[in-house]
């Protein structure tokens, strides 16, 4: 369902270009809002509730801390005021290029085949967008398997350490090479190797949808410049 409702990935670039130049040329900590607000607003017109939830919670929680921090002089020795206000500047960063690394590698690799780049950049950068995803998954496959052989007892944890530390490496070691074999061998069958502009099930033409949300990215960019400027 997210594939059909997602926009094409220019567009996704555009958005991160957008929100890159607000972040980057804006100042004004309390109007990043304006850009952060925008970019769950893209995330929930592609149907992802599920991100879009989770981190407007987590939004909330750093607006509260912000004005602790502003106004009652909270301090916080594990989470500090620096972290705070990085994660609260760059949420929209944060949002949309989560979007893009998301983004099914088809229609990436679609993209960027029309753009005639080699297919070694293609292949590498779909590498990059997916290892942190993909090493994600693997992980919380090692941690269920520890959890359902009792190896992740606080008790196990703490009087054998390097042990509990091996329990996770050594799977998932294993399991990365795995995966870089049949990598290898997924991209050879699909014509990895064969030259020329090649064509995907997952390409997706930019249609009238995706040139409103370009504009309305456009949009909200400049009018939090133009607030931030006229405020300054």
């Amino acid at each position: 369902m997210r594939a059909d409702a997602s926009f094409a990935v220019p567009v996704k670039l555009w958005a991160l270009l957008c929100v890159f130049a607000g972040v980057t040329i804006g100042g004004n900590v309390l109007l990043t809002c304006i850009l952060t607000g925008g970019a769950l607003l893209y995330l929930v017109l592609q149907r992802n509730f599920r991100l879009a939830a989770s981190y407007g919670c987590f939004y909330l929680l750093l607006a509260l801390l912000l004005y602790g921090i502003r106004f009652h002089g909270l301090h916080m020795p594990i989470f500090s005021e620096f972290y705070v206000l990085m994660f609260w500047n760059l949420s929209p960063i944060f949002l949309v290029s989560w979007d893009l690394i998301t983004t099914p590698p088809g229609m990436l690799s679609a993209f960027l085949s029309r753009l005639r780049m080699p297919t070694s950049f293609i292949l590498g950068l779909l590498v990059v967008f997916r290892f942190f995803p993909t090493m994600r998954t693997e992980l919380k496959g090692v941690g269920r398997s520890m959890k359902n052989r009792g190896l992740t007892a606080a008790g196990q944890l703490l009087a054998h350490p390097v042990q509990s530390m091996e329990y996770v490496l050594v799977p998932f070691l294993l399991r990365v090479l795995q995966l870089a074999d049949q990598l290898s061998v997924s991209a050879v069958a699909r014509g990895a190797e064969r030259p020329g502009v090649r064509g995907s099930y997952y390409e997706k033409r930019i249609g009238a949808r995706d040139h409103i949300a370009a504009a309305v990215c456009a949009i909200v960019t400049a009018s939090y410049l133009v607030l931030e400027r006229s405020m300054a």
